[in-house]
């Protein structure tokens, strides 16, 4: 069976954040996502023979959209939801790895 890159089959019992570089990359994505929607809005507004009441409603995302856009990138750091999950037991292996040891060997951290 194969298992997702993603998937370690470990339980999560934590509501740890992300790693200050992940999360900085999240903000700057959603940034680029709201500031990509804006210029589509504006684009929309100018191209599309629409009503101006149409034309009305995307402009306003098109003023809307940045200040949303740095809210959502200014709001702090982000707990992933993606990978929280309730606290489950790992699934079991069928035999668990088991290592002998010679009779009479002393295992020593002196050596």
């Amino acid at each position: 069976m194969k298992q997702d890159r993603t998937d370690t089959g470990v339980a999560s019992i934590t509501s740890a954040r992300l790693s200050h570089t992940d999360d900085i990359a999240l903000r700057q994505r959603r940034y680029v996502m709201t500031q990509s929607l804006r210029v589509l809005c504006v684009v929309l507004a100018t191209a599309l023979p629409v009503p101006l009441a149409w034309k009305g409603v995307l402009m306003f995302g098109a003023v809307a959209l940045p200040w949303f856009g740095v809210v959502m990138a200014n709001a702090g750091p982000t707990v992933s939801r993606r990978h929280r999950r309730a606290a489950t037991p790992a699934p079991v292996a069928a035999e668990p790895v088991r290592l002998a040891i010679e009779p009479g060997r002393v295992i020593d951290a002196e050596r």
